[in-house]
C-alpha cells in the first residue's frame, strides 16, 4: 500500500465512521547479529461494521539479502544478518477487531480477500 492509498483509506474511514484514535510509533526489528531495521507502524482506530476496529500499516526498508553466519561446532546455531535497501521499502497492512472478552486486538485473516470501508 502506497502512502497515497494509505491516506485515501484513512480519509475514507474518517468520512464513513469517524476516527477514535490515530497515531504512529517506531517499529524496530533486529537481526541475530545486532543490526536494527527501523520502520514505522501507523494505525487508525474506529467504530466500524464489526465493532471497534483497527487498521495498521507497517513500513520498513526492504530486505534485499539474508546472510547466514555458521559456527564450526556441531551445537552452534546459524546467525542471520539482514542487508536492507537504502531506497526501497515494504509495507504491510493488517486489520484487527477488539475482543471484549479477551481484552485484546484479534487479527482478521484477509489473505486473498479485500476489505473496503
Amino acid at each position: 500500500m502506497t502512502d497515497d492509498r494509505w491516506q485515501d483509506l484513512k480519509d475514507s474511514i474518517k468520512e464513513k465512521f469517524g476516527i477514535l484514535e490515530e497515531g504512529s510509533e517506531p517499529d524496530i526489528m533486529a537481526d541475530d547479529v545486532g543490526n536494527e531495521i527501523k520502520g514505522v507502524r501507523e494505525f487508525v482506530v474506529f467504530n466500524g461494521p464489526g465493532g471497534k476496529m483497527k487498521v495498521e500499516r507497517t513500513k520498513r526498508p526492504m530486505i534485499i539479502e539474508k546472510k547466514q553466519h555458521y559456527h564450526k561446532t556441531q551445537a552452534g546455531k546459524a546467525l542471520t544478518e539482514y542487508v536492507v535497501s537504502d531506497t526501497e521499502t515494504t509495507q504491510k497492512t493488517e486489520v484487527f477487531t477488539w475482543d471484549d472478552l479477551a481484552g485484546e486486538w484479534k487479527e482478521i485473516d484477509t489473505r486473498g480477500d479485500s476489505i473496503s470501508f
